[in-house]
């Protein structure tokens, strides 16, 4: 019911505003309007229009869609700056000198601009606005259309899918059974792992090592103590005594021990 009265009360104020500035048109070319014209008819002819321009304005302002909280306020006080003006101008204007002279013509023209501008300005600002939201709104419609396209099943279907191309293929799993497949690598498997069951021997050629396996067989001599003394404690390591010594070694040891008793 707001939103009929308001386009009601727009509508009426265009139309008056466009008859008004139509009348005023019309009296200056029937009076043959001039700068030498008398007083009278010059503000007749600029009183209609005033009033015209000013209700236009108000018309445009009260069409807005979803205007803020301070918009009739702005309008308001546009249209009464624009009547206060125009009032002050058919009251001064015919006076002549020394009435309309400044700083009167200065005050009148100060305040119907200043009206006219809240109105046009406020027109202006409440259409920017309410476009850049119902843009914003009909960007938000469109992607929550996209999102609920999107049900559960679609998403679900989507997944299976996906895990199923994953499977099948060329990262070596079966779409059924998740064994391993044959596949065709792209390098060369080296000798030693195909012939893994084979005995591989290393040699090790650090000299130190050979001196040191020379020494213990007494193939070699060393001036070396430390590698003298090392040499004899591997021999005695590495050598297997015979089953004699070993005997004669037994037997002694309890023979020292009955002695002993």
């Amino acid at each position: 019911m707001k939103s009929k009265l308001s386009q009601y009360f727009a509508s009426m104020a265009l139309l008056s505003g466009f008859l008004l500035a139509l009348t005023g048109i019309v009296y200056a070319l029937s009076v043959n309007l001039t700068r030498m014209s008398d007083p009278g008819e010059i503000a007749i002819t600029y009183g209609f229009i005033g009033f015209g321009l000013a209700l236009i304005l108000t018309g445009i302002n009260l069409m807005v869609k979803n205007p803020r909280e301070y918009h009739l306020h702005i309008v308001g006080a546009g249209l009464a700056l624009n009547c206060t003006g125009i009032v002050a101008f058919l009251a001064l204007y015919p006076q002549g000198y020394p009435v309309w002279v400044y700083p009167n013509v200065t005050f009148v023209a100060v305040v119907y601009a200043a009206g006219a501008c809240l109105l046009a300005g406020n027109a202006f600002a409440n259409t920017v606005l309410t476009q850049i939201e119902e843009r914003a709104r009909q960007i938000s419609e469109i992607e929550s259309e996209k999102i609920k396209s999107h049900s559960e099943d679609e998403i679900e279907r989507e997944v299976q899918r996906t895990l199923e191309n994953s499977l099948t293929g060329k990262d070596g799993f079966s779409k059924f059974n998740l064994a391993l497949k044959d596949t065709e690598y792209d390098f060369i498997l080296g000798k030693g792992l195909q012939e893994s069951e084979k005995k591989i021997i290393v040699h090790d050629d650090i000299p130190e090592v050979e001196n040191l396996r020379f020494a213990s067989t007494g193939k070699l001599e060393a001036l070396d103590d430390g590698l003298d003394s090392a040499s004899l404690l591997l021999a005695r390591a590495t050598s297997t005594p015979p089953a004699g010594k070993q005997t004669r070694g037994i037997f002694s040891s309890k023979t020292k021990l009955f002695r002993r008793h």
